[in-house]
């Protein structure tokens, strides 16, 4: 199964696989494999990948995707306050 937040990442950044590759000091085979989820790199290289693309290890490999579900949750909370307590009229 492709590794989709690596894949939507890397399109939103424009670049090719060879280039985020070259970026982490592997090969475009490698990567390629990683991203299509056929392997599953090296903790080091997992780091590589997380902190090139600014996500964290899990967000890119684990589906945990901290910065959204925060986002969300400060978005909640600020709908909440600006509704404010019920009105009694």
């Amino acid at each position: 199964m492709r590794n989709e937040k690596m894949y939507q990442l890397r399109l939103q950044m424009g670049l090719s696989q060879r280039q985020v590759a070259e970026a982490v000091g592997i090969s475009q085979s490698s990567y390629a494999m990683i991203e299509g989820g056929h392997r599953h790199p090296r903790k080091e290289v997992e780091k590589k990948l997380a902190d090139f693309f600014g996500v964290t290890v899990d967000e890119l490999f684990f589906g945990r995707d901290y910065h959204e579900s925060q986002l969300e949750e400060v978005e909640e909370a600020k709908d909440a306050a600006m509704q404010g307590p019920g009105k009694d009229g």
